[in-house]
């Protein structure tokens, strides 16, 4: 029903996917493949459209409130795509997961605090931890089995120094999604260390079967005592560029203290387009997403048995949720900044691991968000650099 097979251009879109500032394309590849930032390369639901063209259609642009249709829609969304029900006084709009995740910083630790992350992971939560002048403790995951998995001690350790724990659930960039009994774990250390937890469940919707999200918001109520998670229709839509997030805050405490944070930041307003498209997003995109969803599995299906056969030296691991394939290139020679091994051989543009911090050396993150040609052409340019 929906086109995921037509390119796009996005060349003259200011898009940072394919304009990204201070990089030169290198000689002899002038066609570079971007698949690196983690945005589609296909069009948005037709009833976002639509939603933006009627806004657009009222010439005063002026100030928004507290986006109301896009809080209601989102409810409606928890409950009846993940049997979730969310009160309506735990909700805050945000622009963003990872403005949400300083604004928690700066609300619930003081400098010099200690904040931990589970690495290889999202490169922002480092850079907001750093940037607000934070001590980063780290718990890396393991790979067992072939699969990544948290090391519940080091997980302990590094909060039993910080006093904030900034989980990835579903996990960018490794693909993994959480399972109950992980949560669990991680939720028993949460309470045990007092340790407040933000929850980053932007890919929260973009999971293949037969893995199960668990929202955290669901798990536990002495989870819910220290509990913030961000949700966004930005990712599982592909509207990142309008810049909209549900930050859910279940205990009156804290959103008292987040909400007061968020306030003095001046970011707690929408821009007057977002409140119609991410609700009509919500309301209506769910046809448009369960569609997505098997395409992107199968550009993934294609990437794995592809690389089996051309290029058998680089390991694609399982993808359970999220668009974002993790490449392990350590087989094929590449130990060091995969990014511009990649760029230089097979001229095609990934994120490289070293970005999402210890454990990523050797790795790249590739974004299957786009056209089943593209990731043909990934292929065979894969093939005859590395096969």
């Amino acid at each position: 029903m929906y086109d995921f097979d037509s390119i796009i251009d996005r060349s003259h879109t200011d898009a940072v996917k394919w304009l990204p500032a201070g990089v030169s394309r290198p000689a002899g590849w002038p066609d570079v493949i971007p698949m690196w930032v983690a945005d589609m390369d296909f069009a948005s639901p037709p009833a976002v459209i639509e939603a933006l063209k009627r806004r657009a259609e009222h010439p005063v642009y002026g100030y928004s409130r507290k986006p109301e249709e896009l809080l209601q829609a989102y409810i409606g969304w928890m409950r009846n795509r993940h049997g979730v029900g969310i009160e309506h006084d735990w909700l805050s709009f945000s622009p963003g997961i990872v403005p949400a995740i300083a604004i928690a910083i700066r609300a619930f630790t003081e400098r010099g605090d200690g904040v931990a992350i589970t690495p290889p992971v999202y490169h922002p939560f480092r850079n907001m931890i750093e940037k607000n002048r934070r001590t980063v403790f780290e718990a890396p995951l393991v790979i067992r089995d072939g699969r990544y998995a948290f090391d519940l001690e080091a997980l302990d350790a590094a909060c039993a120094r910080s006093k904030l724990l900034v989980l990835c659930s579903p996990h960018n960039p490794v693909g993994r999604v959480w399972n109950e009994d992980e949560l669990r774990a991680v939720a028993e250390i949460a309470e045990r260390r007092n340790v407040i937890v933000f929850a980053d469940e932007i890919h929260a919707d973009l999971v293949f079967a037969p893995n199960r999200i668990v929202p955290t918001i669901n798990l536990d109520e002495k989870l819910q005592k220290r509990l913030i998670s961000g949700w966004a229709p930005s990712k599982t839509f592909n509207i990142a560029g309008l810049q909209a997030s549900v930050i859910i805050v279940p205990d009156a405490g804290l959103r008292t203290i987040f909400a007061l944070e968020s306030e003095a930041t001046g970011l707690s307003s929408p821009n007057c387009m977002v409140p119609e498209a991410a609700a009509a997003a919500f309301n209506q995109g769910g046809p448009w997403l369960d569609e997505a969803l098997l395409y992107m599995r199968g550009n993934y299906e294609l990437l794995a048995a592809g690389l089996a056969e051309k290029a058998p030296s680089i390991k694609v691991f399982p993808l359970e949720g999220t668009y974002l394939a993790w490449l392990d290139f350590r087989g094929a020679g590449l130990d060091g900044d995969v990014g511009a091994g990649v760029m230089n051989r097979a001229g095609l543009w990934l994120d490289a691991g070293t970005r999402f911090g210890t454990g990523g050396r050797g790795f790249a993150r590739m974004n299957l968000g786009c056209p089943r040609s593209v990731v043909e052409e990934a292929v065979e340019r894969l093939g005859k650099a590395f096969g």
